[in-house]
């Protein structure tokens, strides 16, 4: 009897000092901006925003789970509570400010204007004043296009590149990254003007009520940096810019 106690004693001790599994944390991204946030030859969601937010996650003390969703979908998500965060390249605006809460920003980018090359065509931005200037219908590169003086147009996306070589627009609004592969892709057809339209700061998004996690994943955020995952993660994935980027910083 005092053997079976002793097992049982044991038993129970055993199942106290087992440590609980780390709550899951659920980021969600569309995975369509290489080499930010995609989807690999594997069917795997990966990226910079995503093995960042991986990281930070893991640095918070949670464990992840990635979801892949339209764009659409990201930011009600959130509202519905079926996912956590967003990682997926989001601008931090005064405008989503009052709907959702940032992280500290992990990075910075800018909006461009690609133009076509040849006489006549912008050197800089003041020479896009009273063009058309065309940007998508939603998101920052939109808010960018509207501080230039000039005809502004709204496109549908993956039309950029197409109205520039029709003549339909002179300059498209665009993240520096896309602007840049576009130009790069265009057998020199297009450049990219050297100064920055605006200025953009990515953060990890969240539902408005959620404080508590946003401190947590701040604090993560700038434990990164300190030990310098975030500048390895940032190499991987070659979101670096080198001396022969177009874009003046």
């Amino acid at each position: 009897m005092k053997k079976l106690l002793s097992v049982l004693v044991l038993s129970v001790l055993a199942g106290c000092t087992t440590e609980s599994p780390a709550p899951v944390l659920r980021i969600a991204s569309d995975a369509t901006f290489a080499p930010f946030h995609l989807v690999d030859e594997s069917g795997n969601p990966t990226g910079f925003d995503i093995e960042l937010a991986r990281a930070v996650a893991t640095q918070a003390g949670f464990s992840t789970e990635v979801i892949v969703l339209p764009y659409n979908d990201l930011f009600s998500g959130l509202v519905a509570k079926t996912h956590d965060v967003v990682a997926a390249t989001t601008g931090i605006t005064p405008e989503r400010e009052q709907l959702y809460l940032f992280t500290q920003a992990y990075f910075e980018t800018c909006q461009v204007a690609v133009v076509r090359t040849g006489p006549g065509e912008p050197l800089n931005l003041t020479d896009l004043t009273g063009r058309r200037v065309g940007a998508g219908a939603v998101g920052t590169s939109m808010k960018a296009m509207q501080s230039i003086n000039a005809e502004h147009i709204s496109l549908d996306g993956g039309q950029g590149v197409p109205s520039l070589e029709a003549d339909i627009i002179d300059a498209w609004i665009v993240d520096e990254f896309d602007g840049i592969a576009a130009a790069r892709d265009s057998g020199g057809r297009l450049r990219v003007l050297p100064e920055p339209v605006a200025l953009e700061y990515y953060g990890f998004v969240l539902a408005d009520d959620a404080r508590d996690l946003k401190a947590k994943l701040d604090r993560g955020l700038a434990e990164l940096e300190k030990n310098g995952e975030l500048s390895r993660l940032r190499a991987e994935f070659d979101v670096d810019r080198g001396p022969e980027w177009p874009v003046s910083w």
